[in-house]
Formats: C-alpha cells, sequence, structure tokens
C-alpha cells in the first residue's frame, strides 16, 4: 500500500494533525494494495492531456488575438468565441468547441479532443463556460479560482485512471466524519492541506502551495478559515448532471410505490428479488436479512429507510466512476429493469416471454414492469399474463417463458 511520508513537513505539525494524517492514511487504505502508483501509459493519461493543453495554448498564441491580447489571453479567447456564439450563450457544446479548436490549428484524435473536452467540463452538463474554459486553459497568475478549477480536473482524472479511486475518496469522507469530534463538518486550513497531501499522495500527486491555497479559497467561500469537508468531497467527485438525475429519479419512483419520498422494507421486499441471492440460497442469509443489507447500500442514517436524497447520493458516486451517459442509461436501465433504449443503451434485462395470441402469430414481449413477480410458477404466469394486459398486450391464449 502507498505509504505515509514521515519527513519535516509531519514533524513539524501539531500533534493533532499528525494523528488525523495517520487517520486519513488508514482510510486510504481501501484503495487498491500496490506498492506505487503510476499513472497508465497507454490512453489518454492526464499527462498526455497537460501535453495537448499546452500545445493548444501555443495555437492560440500563434493567433492574431493570441498575439493582440498577448497580456490578457481570455479576451482573445473571447474574440475568437464571438464567431461561433450564435445564440450568444457564453458557452460552447462539444461540437463548438472542436469548430474553436480547428481555427486555433490544434487538432487530436477523436478521444484526445473528448478527453480535453471532459477535463473542462467539471459541471458534466456537456457545455463549457467559455470563461471558465479560458482560465483553465491559462491558469493566469492572480486568478487562484481557474488554478483551483485545474486542479480539481486533475484530481478527477487521477481517481478516474485508479481503479477504486472514487471509492477511496468516500473512504476518506467517512473518515473525516469519524475524526470530526465537535460534528462541525469543517477542515481547518491545516487539517485541509493535510487532507490532500495524505490522500492524493496515494495516487502519486503533488500539489504546489499555490494550488493547495487557491483550492481552499474556492472552498472557504465566507472567508471563515475552514471548509465544510462535505463540500469539498462533493466539489472534487462531481455532480450527475439533468440527464443522470432523470434516471435515479425514474429508479426510486419504481422502489416509492406510495410516492411518499421513503423506499421501506416493505417496499424494497415487494420489488427487489433476492431469490437468486447465493448467500440466501445456500442459508447463510434469511431474504429479509439480504433486503436490509441491500438497503445498508443506500441507508445513510441506519434507519432503515431510504430517502430519495440518500439513494441519489449513492448514485452521485457510482456515477463519478461513469464517464458516459449512454453507459449510465444502460447500468440504470438493467439493474432496475426500466425497458427501452436505443443501441448500446438498450435495456436488456427484462424479461421476455412468448405470446401465443388465437387470431395473430406468436411473438416475443419484453415485460415492462417485471420486478417483484411471484417464485411460485403458477402464480408467476398468472401475474405476468396481468402485466402484459395492463401494457396492452392483447389475445393472450398462452405465454412461455423464455430461456
Amino acid at each position: 500500500a502507498p505509504t505515509l511520508q514521515t519527513g519535516s513537513v509531519w514533524k513539524t505539525a501539531p500533534d493533532h494533525l499528525e494523528v488525523k494524517a495517520q487517520q486519513l492514511h488508514k482510510a486510504c487504505q481501501k484503495a487498491p494494495q500496490q506498492d506505487v502508483w503510476t499513472e497508465p501509459t497507454e490512453g489518454i493519461t492526464s499527462t498526455v492531456l497537460d501535453h495537448a493543453e499546452e500545445a493548444l495554448r501555443r495555437c492560440f498564441g500563434k493567433t492574431k488575438e493570441g498575439q493582440r491580447y498577448a497580456n490578457n489571453p481570455l479576451l482573445g479567447l473571447n474574440a475568437i468565441f464571438k464567431r461561433l456564439d450564435q445564440n450568444h450563450s457564453g458557452k460552447v457544446d462539444r461540437s463548438e468547441f472542436l469548430q474553436l479548436c480547428g481555427i486555433l490549428d490544434f487538432n487530436g484524435s477523436t478521444d484526445l479532443m473528448n478527453a480535453l473536452f471532459n477535463r473542462y467540463d467539471l459541471d458534466r452538463s456537456k457545455y463549457l463556460s467559455i470563461d471558465e474554459f479560458g482560465r483553465m486553459l491559462f491558469k493566469l497568475d492572480g486568478d487562484p479560482h481557474g488554478k483551483a478549477l485545474s486542479t480539481i480536473a486533475k484530481m478527477r482524472e487521477a481517481l478516474a485512471l485508479r481503479a477504486g479511486g472514487f471509492e477511496t475518496l468516500k473512504a476518506m469522507a467517512n473518515q473525516f466524519r469519524i475524526m470530526d469530534h465537535d460534528h462541525s463538518g469543517e477542515l481547518t486550513k491545516e487539517e485541509f492541506m493535510t487532507a490532500l497531501d495524505v490522500f492524493f499522495n496515494c495516487f502519486n500527486l503533488r500539489f504546489s502551495a499555490a494550488e493547495k491555497l487557491s483550492l481552499f479559497s474556492t472552498f472557504d467561500r465566507d472567508g471563515s478559515g475552514s471548509v465544510s469537508y462535505d463540500e469539498f468531497i462533493r466539489g472534487v467527485r462531481g455532480e450527475m448532471n439533468d440527464f443522470r438525475l432523470e434516471w435515479v429519479n425514474k429508479a426510486f419512483s419504481i422502489l416509492d410505490k406510495d410516492g411518499s419520498g421513503v423506499v421501506t422494507t416493505a417496499e424494497m421486499s415487494g420489488t427487489y428479488d433476492v431469490s437468486a441471492n447465493s448467500a440466501v440460497q445456500s442459508g447463510k442469509v434469511t431474504p429479509q436479512q439480504a433486503i436490509s443489507q441491500f438497503m445498508q447500500h443506500f441507508d445513510q442514517n441506519s434507519d432503515g429507510q431510504i430517502t430519495r436524497e440518500e439513494f441519489t447520493e449513492n448514485y452521485e458516486w457510482v456515477s463519478a466512476s461513469i464517464d458516459n451517459d449512454d453507459y449510465f442509461e444502460l447500468m440504470m436501465r438493467n439493474a432496475w429493469h426500466i425497458a427501452g433504449g436505443e443501441g448500446w443503451s438498450a435495456n436488456t434485462s427484462n424479461l421476455r416471454v412468448l405470446v401465443k395470441h388465437t387470431r395473430s402469430p406468436d411473438e416475443v414481449v419484453c415485460v415492462l414492469n417485471d420486478l417483484g413477480l411471484p417464485r411460485d410458477p403458477a402464480l408467476r404466469t398468472m401475474e405476468v399474463v396481468k402485466r402484459l394486459k395492463n401494457q396492452g398486450v392483447a389475445d393472450i391464449a398462452k405465454i412461455e417463458f423464455c430461456g
């Protein structure tokens, strides 16, 4: 596992910081075990993106706008952008970003250009604010916010490149709560700097004093001299975009039968089938225990219920390690048996049955609502026929289960 450094930085730190450093290091032990983590040598890595970013800056410097506004490149970039921004939105989508790069005479592979766009799309909205894009690209002296945004992007890249990266970040967040004896939810500047050094040292990622200070200033919005550790963790992790949030809400609505905003154990038992669980089949746990164990993944306060907020928070962490919206849709469709989808986002988990009609040819039909079916074969058949009729399938003489 990564080794906690014991140089002068820790010897000069107050005792409580040494203790917290050790506690945070223990939290990081949940990361995949290896002596030294290094960036992969293949694919679009942070190092490759750094070189591409430098090349993009050089290309900009060769334009007439880059030369005219050499002392204020943001103005030059905005002047170029105005040619593209016909709707005056102040933002660019992926295709407009490629056009902008083309104007700058900067070209790369599809994978490189997509990865570069993703570096700047911190809110995963599929749009770049031209102001924030420029500040992250140029990292101007005297612009700590721009430096902070760029640093957050590198953090995410490191977490995404290492298996278990975001899980380790989540473990550190839990450790913060354990260490927070006064329940303030805050980190002092010294604690914040210590957390950065300990955690990202596991990923062989180092930050300059200026980068750490810019990060602290960004999260210390009220100038109180401390930052909310939840806010910091979520800032690094990022939030789901509206497209993904819509899928999470669809899944929660499947569970929340009465629309109360809370999923009870009874509701989960009526929807989530644990009969295929190997521990249930072997008799190690009862079906009810398996349901309780499953609910613990979402139930943050252990009150035996799952709120919409708890359900969403769980998928915020899942979403953080998934780059592609289509794959996220596929994952949600298959996990919660949401029928439909196109292309590689098409659902493959819902039950399909062969429906034999009396007056028309046989057909294979997808059962749109197949969660919570009875396990008894006869009852299962009756319930499937009922649900098929509810979804508009008529003239059902008989059904046969496929496979």
